[in-house]
Order: structure tokens, then C-alpha cells, then sequence
């Protein structure tokens, strides 16, 4: 056998070994985690395709996805505040600041049982926490199809801040924000910029009392419509 057919054979066999190991690559499943959850059948019936999934276990210490199927009081306000008090919360907090995928299921949220009883001051504040959690790139969904629909976002995709359509800046200094029920301090913040007078809201919006405070250390004026 001559060098240079020797020579083409290798080269053809390595070739062939890296077409394979990138099939491999693109056929391989992506690793989600389900947290809180007693049976992962209703997981595995919806996302089984797309995930290798995955009760939370001490052991694990990565994944693509983290799904949260109940989130209480204590959680809630702990993961809000960067906070954790067991295993399972500073996975959560840790798969955040990796730019991981966190998905909470609603109907597992506690405070939501409390709509109709608790005090709207208090009430509100658990609202302002799942907002910050949503500023931290968490969602909050209905259904696990709802998870086919989100596509892998990167470090880069975290930082980034994208503002809704629905706010709306009617000039440099007022913010107009009557298509929401609820001020919360993080629709303030995230949209505040220095030379800021006037927020503009709806007669019936409700200002959370963090909102409030925000309003006063930066001298807003607060305009109802």
C-alpha cells in the first residue's frame, strides 16, 4: 500500500468518525430538571422528545431547563431577594446566574391561592416578587407546552433588557404607564431615567408600596388619568 492511499484512508475515517459524533451531538437530548414534582409522567408525556428529564436530586448540579412546579411563600420571596435556605432554592438561584432556562408553574405558586383574602398590601407584595424573578429572566407559565414555545437564550440574552410595547414614554420626562393595573417598582426602575418628572397612570391603577417608595426617593410626580 502506497503513503498517499494510506494517507486518504485516515483521512476518510476520521471524517467519518466526525459526522458521527455530530449527529450524536445534534440528535442529544437537552437535560431538564423538575423540582417539587411527586411523578414526572404529565413531564415526560409533553417534553420527553426535546428533554431528558429529571427529578432534582442533591447530586445534580447543572441542566438546560429547571422547571419549578410549586413555589411557595418562603421561595418565592427568597429566590426575589437572591436568597436561599435550602438545596433545591440555591440550584434555582445558581441555574438563574448561569443564564439557564426557569420555568414556574402558576398554578404551584402559593400567594396566588390568596387573591380574594389576603390584604392587598401584602398581596401585592408577592406580586412584586414574581416580578423581579421575571426580571431575572424567569417565566411563569400555564402548561408545559408552554415551554416549546421558548427558545435557549445566552448569558448575553439575560443582561439585555428589552421594554414592552406596552410602555410607552410620551416624552423625556413622563412615563406613561395606563395600560397597567399594577405598578410595581420594577416597571418603575427598569424605564426611570435621570431627568424623569412625571408618571403617567391610569385613575384605577394600584401603586405597590415599593412602587411608592420609589416614586418618593425620586421625586415623581404621579399623574392619574
Amino acid at each position: 500500500m502506497d503513503f498517499e492511499r494510506l494517507v486518504n484512508l485516515i483521512v476518510e475515517e476520521v471524517y467519518k468518525k466526525l459526522e458521527n459524533r455530530t449527529e450524536e451531538i445534534f440528535n442529544e437530548k437537552k437535560k431538564l430538571v423538575v423540582l417539587w414534582e411527586d411523578s414526572l409522567e404529565k413531564y415526560k408525556e409533553e417534553l420527553v422528545k426535546e428533554y431528558d428529564i429529571y427529578s432534582y436530586e442533591d447530586g445534580i448540579k447543572d441542566c438546560d431547563t429547571v422547571v419549578v412546579s410549586k413555589l411557595c411563600l418562603r421561595g418565592l420571596a427568597n429566590l426575589a431577594n437572591g436568597m436561599n435556605v435550602s438545596n433545591e432554592e440555591r440550584f434555582i438561584l445558581k441555574m438563574i446566574m448561569k443564564g439557564k432556562k426557569v420555568f414556574v408553574i402558576n398554578s404551584g405558586v402559593e400567594y396566588k391561592r390568596y387573591s380574594k383574602t389576603a390584604p392587598k398590601i401584602l398581596y401585592n407584595k408577592y406580586v412584586e416578587f414574581e416580578e423581579k424573578l421575571k426580571d431575572y429572566g424567569v417565566e411563569f407559565i400555564d402548561s408545559l407546552k408552554e415551554i416549546k414555545q421558548f427558545k435557549d437564550i445566552g448569558k448575553n440574552n439575560i443582561v439585555k433588557e428589552e421594554i414592552s410595547e406596552k410602555y410607552e414614554s410620551c416624552s423625556e420626562k413622563s412615563l406613561e404607564l395606563r395600560n397597567k393595573k399594577l405598578i410595581v417598582e420594577s416597571d418603575l426602575r427598569k424605564l426611570y431615567k435621570k431627568d424623569m418628572k412625571e408618571v403617567i397612570i391610569d385613575k384605577k391603577s394600584i401603586i405597590t408600596p415599593l412602587a411608592n417608595d420609589f416614586i418618593r426617593i425620586q421625586k415623581l410626580n404621579i399623574k392619574r388619568v
